[in-house]
């Protein structure tokens, strides 16, 4: 039964990705003007020289500071629960 409900769902989520792939390749691309944007108005808008370090820092820093502040949760956390306990083991 759990082998029928696996195969099942890889088919479904197969024939959904198939769907969406099909139709996001009928669309038309809008991310050329984007691209010329970023390109063309980088080193006005910011004054980087790297595209990607003003996209990162410049237009999307609030979105790099959340991301960084969820790495260091994780990394923090991690670290208590896999820290070994001293105590437990009757240490000083």
């Amino acid at each position: 039964m759990k082998k029928a409900v696996a195969w099942f769902s890889l088919i479904v989520l197969s024939a959904a990705s198939i769907y969406v792939a099909l139709k996001m390749t009928a669309l038309p691309s809008t991310y050329e003007g984007i691209a010329n944007l970023i390109v063309n108005d980088t080193m006005e808008k910011t004054g980087a020289i790297n595209s990607v370090t003003a996209i990162v820092f410049d237009f999307r820093g609030y979105d790099t500071l959340g991301e960084s502040f969820v790495l260091f949760t994780a990394v923090s956390g991690a670290s208590v629960i896999l820290r070994k306990n001293i105590k437990a083991k009757g240490g000083n």
